[in-house]
């Protein structure tokens, strides 16, 4: 990996001033990921870890070369975790298990059955 951190240095013209900082990093928990059942929360992450900050200096040219080439592959996407991130994968889980009611009868009537029980058990869905 140092010969790469290296190379990509020399390609954009950037120089490390210093590399003896450190930052925590944390890791969400990831929901609803395992395949076969959507009540599982993953425990299989490092919820902290440190990484090595790099101080640099790169000219401004290079720096707008990556801007423009992040944007190109990456277009609008956000990189980072928020709620919209939640909000759209919860979304996905709730179309992806209506789908599968739909296309399969049997689902549908055990998801009848789950939300009977649901109810008799005094539980009341929060819209």
């Amino acid at each position: 990996m140092k010969e790469q951190i290296d190379q990509f240095c020399k390609n954009y013209e950037i120089q490390i001033v210093d590399d003896q900082k450190r930052r925590a990093r944390y890791h969400p928990p990831r929901y609803f990921t395992d395949p076969l059942r959507a009540d599982i929360v993953r425990k299989d992450f490092v919820e902290y870890e440190t990484e090595k900050v790099f101080t640099v200096q790169i000219p401004e040219s290079r720096f707008r070369a990556l801007v423009e080439m992040e944007q190109r592959f990456f277009g609008r996407h956000n990189h980072g975790y928020s709620d919209a991130d939640m909000f759209a994968m919860l979304m996905e889980k709730e179309r992806e298990e209506s789908w599968r009611r739909q296309s399969n009868t049997a689902v549908q009537k055990a998801y009848e059955q789950y939300s009977i029980m649901l109810n008799l058990a005094g539980y009341q869905r929060k819209i």
